[in-house]
């Protein structure tokens, strides 16, 4: 009638959990009233940081593609959020964006994922930013939909130039070889994972995503996915 004892403890615990997340976003809600970053009206809940008109504004990005959740295209206002997060550090930015993809996959996955893998920045361009932009998201995008993140699963070995002005060959050329496993350590959560999302801000050709999905593939994932804030056009189109 009510299960097995290790199951009653389990949903014990996990209504422990939430229902204390529960009052302590209810308590900072109170506390600190959530605004609009755009326009400074009140937010629209208690986790957005956008009034309900902003909101609607956004250039959702309806295209299915398979194996992936894309929330918005590169258009305005997304575009300046992300420009504002990735090279100005406005890390709330990166709140608002992790909300706004974990709707976007409540609404479009089948089925949830045990793990995300953020895209990992270069040593040398970490210290540089002195944040990764795709952890940041994948934070929050994990605690709306509570999955857990592994910023460190994965390492760039490489620190590849940008990509900006690259065609799609040039840039499957540049991200070549570029990720590996971070340790044994990592590679067993990613086994016992099976099912991994990759993390990223933008999408343009999908090489990046592409190349890191195999990488972790090759260090024992089942199944990688992608998760991503915006998408630009190809270059070229």
């Amino acid at each position: 009638m009510f299960g097995r004892p290790e199951s009653i403890v389990n949903q014990l615990a996990h209504f422990r959990l939430t229902a204390a997340r529960h009052w302590s976003r209810a308590l900072a809600a109170t506390l600190f009233p959530p605004r609009c970053c755009l326009c400074g009206f009140p937010g629209a809940s208690l986790d957005l940081d956008l009034c309900a008109f902003c909101h609607a504004d956004f250039p959702w990005d309806a295209e299915q593609l398979p194996g992936a959740v894309v929330a918005m295209r590169f258009a305005a206002p997304a575009d300046e959020l992300i420009r504002d997060l990735k090279y100005r550090g406005a890390l709330p930015n990166a709140r608002v964006l992790g909300v706004l993809l974990a709707q976007a996959v409540d609404e479009r996955a089948t089925k949830l994922p045990r793990l995300l893998v953020p895209v990992p920045l270069h040593g040398a361009r970490l210290r540089e930013r002195g944040f990764n932009q795709a952890a940041a998201l994948a934070r929050y995008t994990g605690r709306m939909l509570g999955v857990p993140c592994a910023p460190r699963a994965m390492k760039r070995v490489r620190d590849t130039p940008s990509q900006t002005s690259m065609s799609m060959e040039e840039r499957h050329r540049n991200v070549r070889g570029a990720f590996a496993v971070n340790g044994a350590r990592a590679q067993r959560r990613l086994l016992e994972a099976g099912h991994v999302a990759v993390v990223d801000d933008v999408m343009t050709t999908g090489a990046t995503l592409e190349i890191l999905a195999r990488a972790l593939k090759d260090a024992g994932a089942a199944r990688v996915s992608a998760w991503v804030a915006a998408r630009t056009p190809e270059p070229g189109r």
